[in-house]
């Protein structure tokens, strides 16, 4: 039987969070994070889809609310501000080491030792290459859904318990373009890290197929 609520620690995360344990005590926690004005429930369909065996606690978060200078200053959901989408635009550093140290605190009482899966859609699946790379956390493995490799000229080398990587990106993609996984890829591997990544005929979305091929990543890597 899966865990009670009261077997795991509620989050402290004033813009809301959504859990499902696992079947089993002390399972990996799969923390998948939204894109750019979306919110966690964006997350819940997929993050169920890939673990429907209930291998992992499942955890996505609602990111704060914030003006976003890509659009215009308008206030929505954001991990951290996003200055332009082109290859060479300026990047919030700051905003994301503050989102590092937020999510640090806040995960703490939940993690407790337990093994962190990591991924999201976007600027989440940016944010989470970030605290990864950037951040220093600890990752079983990175799920990267039509992402992009932020602060890339700095990306360090890969160490001996660097996670491995599962990218999947769309061809069509008109928002992040295909580009954007190649060129994250090529620098990836450049520095010694472990990616799969899988290109999808489709949009700036996620699909059935690539929901798969995430799922059977985890499964190799001892999910």
């Amino acid at each position: 039987m899966p865990d009670s609520p009261m077997d795991y620690e509620p989050l402290d995360w004033s813009p809301g969070s959504w859990q499902r344990p696992a079947a089993r005590k002390a399972a990996p926690i799969l923390l998948l994070l939204h894109g750019l004005g979306a919110s966690q429930e964006d997350m819940q369909g997929l993050a169920e889809r890939l673990d429907p065996q209930q291998q992992v606690h499942l955890l996505t978060l609602n990111a704060p609310q914030r003006p976003v200078t890509l659009n215009r200053g308008y206030v929505m959901p954001a991990w951290y501000d996003l200055l332009g989408l082109g290859p060479d635009s300026a990047e919030d550093r700051a905003g994301m080491e503050e989102m590092a140290a937020a999510l640090r605190g806040a995960l703490a009482p939940v993690l407790r030792g337990r093994e962190l899966i990591l991924g999201g859609f976007s600027q989440g699946a940016a944010l989470s290459l970030y605290l990864h790379l950037h951040a220093g956390f600890a990752a079983r493995a990175l799920l990267i859904f039509s992402g992009y490799l932020p602060l890339r000229h700095e990306t360090p080398s890969a160490q001996a318990n660097s996670a491995p990587i599962f990218w999947g990106h769309g061809r069509m993609d008109d928002i992040l373009p295909l580009s954007y996984a190649q060129w994250g890829e090529e620098i990836l591997l450049r520095q010694g890290y472990s990616v799969t990544r899988e290109d999808y005929p489709m949009a700036h979305s996620v699909i059935a197929e690539e929901i798969s091929a995430a799922r059977s990543f985890l499964q190799q890597h001892g999910m």
